[in-house]
């Protein structure tokens, strides 16, 4: 996993994070939920790392670590329609989705190496066999 739940607990109270997840009434936060959340966020962060960089990461980059929170935290959000989204969150989501469109394009890092690009190397297939049987040269008798 790229955050945890006391990641997320650092961006906001516990009470809140009861409130976007205690679907039961139970008064506890929902940790499936919040699993969920954070893989939905590692998922998009994938997507548009994964022709540049070796995904999943690991170690995380902190890069990674605090758009994961962003994103989940934006999705914990979602849940809840009736729960007005605060514009920090929507702020910060919208960077990490800018963030991560400049990365997948190259014009951005998250802080680690990029994988090894063979842009030399030919994709072509190597076909060998056995000599032509008919060619210009036997067909004239030459």
């Amino acid at each position: 996993m790229y955050a945890e739940l006391a990641d997320i607990l650092e961006q906001m109270a516990e009470a809140e994070l009861i409130s976007l997840t205690d679907d039961e009434q139970t008064g506890a936060v929902d940790e499936t939920a919040v699993d969920r959340a954070i893989a939905n966020g590692m998922a998009l962060i994938d997507a548009h790392c994964r022709d540049l960089y070796s995904v999943p990461f690991d170690p995380v980059p902190d890069l990674v670590r605090m758009y994961t929170v962003d994103l989940a935290v934006y999705n914990l959000y979602s849940r809840r329609t009736h729960v007005p989204m605060p514009d920090l969150i929507g702020q910060r989501h919208k960077q990490a989705l800018d963030f991560l469109r400049l990365v997948q394009k190259g014009q951005a890092s998250i802080g680690i190496p990029r994988m090894v690009q063979a842009d030399n190397v030919s994709h072509g297939a190597l076909v060998s066999g056995n000599e032509r049987i008919f060619s210009r040269r036997k067909m004239r008798g030459l």
